[in-house]
């Protein structure tokens, strides 16, 4: 009778953990994230240019693959988009316009390609493998660069104010500001101690002083101010940045047991101190080779500073490593004389999200068609989607299946953003559920409880009885 409670009560208890989670054969990565792209955009104001007519080509002959060993494999990757434009000046002066065509950040599936002799990640420059022509003749066109969020949709309204012709203004981090850097060295910690946690507290005027610690794994707020910790062994060397002026109260470490910061422990923090500008900060890492605008990469640790100085705030800045990348775009100038038309076509890497957990695999592509809504007049659409392979859904209708893939064309832009799914099968199958994930949640969890209830009353009757004997 034991053993067929207990059978009983771990059938509840399976019973219950199957509402949770789906079961799968295994517990690899299922979903990778790719790249938004969208059309070109005027940077400047009261642009008489207008769009007669624009087309809009997406050559799919290859999925990504999961992931790329070597940049050489993930450069040779073929699938990419074309905007081309036939642009007409109506005004009656020659139009000199600067155009920027974005185009993401690296995708999921690309990011982590490293030098296995240095354990460095590679500098994967996919924006060099295509570039703009005008009237079919290739144009000098820059790489630019901006901060931007992992895997967040692109925003005409907060990302192009980022693209600056020089150093970005800010009201806090300027050029010639002093930096003193602090470098804390760590000894005398008892080796029984194998998550020591070395701590200070900082409340500062954020106005006048920022404070940065490069190892910073975790803080609080206290009531006296904001608490910096960080994982800490012998011999380890902690550095912190101090911006502008120096905090009133000297920064004092503590060291503690573990990451709760509650039992203090022996040791100690020893410190030396140089100095530096805010430019030469900023600078640090900057590699003149890489493709990268020294005020682009400048401009993009201001803004990195800017939003790691929301997070606690009493003058603290905290980073948050591998949540942000460098957004790519294609900036370059058209000149139009007075009635003129040209053609001006951009093309670039085009990297959809994968989901694996259909079988096979589904492809999504978006392409955002709002910032197109800024030219003065917007012409026809045509949009073809060269491919082998399958469009399993669609934002826009319309789509007609032709020899080469798929086509529409419309007479002006539609509503939303263009998303498509592309797949090698016309039906992907979706993830198979256990025969729990097919039921409504109450229905599972509902009976569960009752038989739990009854069981605990079936124990307690018998022990009663057992009891009165």
């Amino acid at each position: 009778m034991k053993k067929k409670i207990t059978a009983g009560i771990l059938l509840l208890l399976l019973l219950a953990g199957g509402c949770a989670q789906p079961a799968y054969a295994n517990s690899a990565q299922r979903h990778w994230s790719g790249t938004d792209v969208t059309g070109a955009v005027v940077t400047g104001e009261d642009c008489p240019i207008v769009v007669e007519r624009e087309l809009l080509i997406f050559d799919v002959q290859e999925f990504p693959e999961q992931y790329y060993p070597d940049t050489d494999s993930f450069l040779a990757y073929t699938g990419k988009v074309t905007a081309e434009y036939t642009f007409h000046n109506p005004a009656d002066y020659t139009v000199t316009a600067t155009l920027v065509f974005p185009f993401g950040d690296p995708p999921h599936y690309g990011e982590y390609i490293y030098d296995q002799a240095t354990g460095r990640p590679f500098d994967v420059s996919d924006a060099l493998k295509y570039g703009v022509t005008l009237d079919g003749k290739p144009i000098e066109a820059a790489v630019r660069h901006t901060l931007k969020a992992r895997h967040t949709s692109f925003s005409l309204d907060e990302d192009l104010p980022k693209l600056a012709e020089s150093y970005i203004y800010d009201s806090f981090f300027v050029p010639d500001m002093p930096v003193r850097v602090q470098r804390y060295s760590v000894t005398g910690i008892d080796e029984e101690y194998g998550a020591a946690t070395a701590a200070f507290v900082i409340n500062a005027d954020s106005a006048k002083t920022r404070v940065l610690c490069e190892k910073q794994t975790g803080g609080a707020r206290l009531r006296k101010g904001s608490q910096v910790s960080c994982w800490v062994q012998n011999g380890d060397t902690i550095t912190v940045y101090i911006f502008g002026e120096l905090p009133k109260e000297e920064l004092i470490w503590t060291l503690y047991e573990n990451g709760a910061c509650e039992k203090v422990i022996e040791g100690t923090v020893s410190s030396e101190f140089s100095e530096m500008t805010f430019k030469d900060y900023a600078l640090r890492g900057y590699d003149e080779n890489s493709g990268i605008l020294e005020s682009d990469w400048y401009n993009a640790q201001v803004e990195l500073l800017r939003l790691g100085s929301e997070i606690w705030g009493n003058g603290l800045v905290q980073i948050e490593a591998g949540v942000f990348s460098l957004m790519r775009w294609y900036e370059y100038t058209i000149t139009l004389e007075p009635g003129q038309t040209l053609k001006n076509a951009v093309t670039a890497p085009l990297y959809p999200a994968i989901d694996a957990d259909y079988t096979p695999s589904i492809y999504a592509y978006t392409y955002l068609l709002s910032p197109a809504k800024t030219w003065t007049q917007f012409g026809e659409l045509d949009i073809t989607v060269n491919t082998p392979y399958y469009m399993t859904e669609c934002g826009i209708d319309g789509f007609t299946r032709t020899d080469s893939g798929y086509a529409l064309t419309l007479p002006g832009l539609p509503e939303g953003e263009l998303t498509f799914t592309l797949s090698e099968a016309e039906r992907p199958q979706p993830p198979k559920r256990s025969i729990l994930h097919l039921m409504p949640t109450e229905l599972i969890i509902v009976p569960a409880a009752v038989l739990a209830a009854g069981a605990a009353v079936f124990l307690s009757a018998r022990r009663k009885r057992r009891t009165k004997r």
